[in-house]
C-alpha cells in the first residue's frame, strides 16, 4: 500500500515538473532529434563511422564529439553556454513517456551536473556533463527519441 501511494506521489512530483518546465520548455521528439543530428552535423563535418556511432547514442573520443555534443543539446534547447544544463527541461524531456524514469534521470544529474567549475570551454563542459549522464539513462534517451 506504501509502495502504491509513493508511486502516486513520484508521478504527481514528475508530472508537476513537466507542467512546470513545458510552460517555457517544448518536448522534443524523434523528428527535433534527428534534425539537430543533420544539423550538428553540417556544422561540425562529421565523419560517417563516427555519424553512425552518434545516432546510436554513442559519442566516441573524437575531435568533433564534444561540440557536436554541445550543439546537439543546445538544438533541443538542454543546454546553453551562459546557463549550463537545463535540469528542468533534461527531467520533463526524458520523464515524458514514463514517469518511472523519474529515478534514473535525476540521480543522473545529481551524479553528473556541474556548473564548470573546472572552467572549460563549453564544449568540453558539455560533452563532460553529457558523457557521465548518458550511460545511465541511454535507454532513457532511446525510448524518448525513437
Amino acid at each position: 500500500m506504501q509502495s502504491q501511494s509513493l508511486l502516486l506521489i513520484v508521478a504527481a512530483v514528475a508530472t508537476f515538473l513537466v507542467a512546470q518546465t513545458t510552460a517555457k520548455f517544448l518536448l522534443k521528439d524523434h523528428a527535433d532529434a534527428e534534425k539537430a543530428f543533420e544539423e550538428c552535423r553540417e556544422d561540425y563535418y562529421v565523419p560517417d563511422d563516427i555519424y553512425e556511432k552518434y545516432l546510436n547514442y554513442e559519442f566516441p573520443a573524437h575531435r568533433r564529439t564534444s561540440c557536436f555534443v554541445k550543439c546537439f543539446l543546445e538544438k533541443l534547447e538542454l543546454f546553453s553556454e551562459k546557463k549550463g544544463f537545463d535540469e528542468r527541461a533534461m527531467i520533463a524531456q526524458f520523464t515524458s513517456k514514463s514517469s518511472k524514469d523519474l529515478s534514473t534521470v535525476q540521480h543522473g544529474l545529481e551524479k553528473c551536473i556541474d556548473h564548470n567549475e573546472a572552467e572549460s570551454d563549453v564544449c568540453t563542459w558539455a560533452n563532460r556533463v553529457f558523457s557521465c549522464w548518458l550511460p545511465i539513462n541511454r535507454h532513457v534517451v532511446r525510448k524518448v527519441f525513437a
